[in-house]
């Protein structure tokens, strides 16, 4: 059965996910969101706004998954706007077993380099 969330009809696995608390680590939330230099909370807003709308965006299109990829173009921390940089992001769902359910989000870990 599905529930309605605003408009929108969702399966069980989607309302399951966006009923868990979002968390943030340090180094994403300082890549992702803050601003060194922000003007106005607005700033601040839109950029927490854009990468919650992207994980979950990420987190829907594959709601079986544990760990999704996603990435969004970011100003640097201290807002330069001629330097925008990819940044590469998941977003890991937990359901509590052994542990508070949640969404996480954090960097993508750095792939290993394999020696030639």
């Amino acid at each position: 059965m599905s529930k309605l969330y605003g408009a929108t009809a969702l399966n069980p696995a989607a309302a399951r996910i966006l009923s868990m608390p979002v968390v943030f680590t340090p180094e994403a939330w300082q890549q992702a969101v803050n601003l060194e230099s922000a003007d106005e909370l607005a700033d601040i807003e839109d950029r927490l706004c854009s990468t919650l709308a992207a994980a979950y965006k990420a987190v829907f299109a594959a709601p079986s998954d544990d760990v999704v990829d996603f990435g969004l173009h970011r100003l640097p921390p201290d807002g330069n706007p001629h330097q925008p940089l990819w940044l590469d992001l998941q977003a890991s769902h937990q359901d509590g077993m052994g542990s508070t359910a949640q969404l996480l989000i954090s960097l993508k870990p750095n792939p290993v380099q394999l020696a030639a």
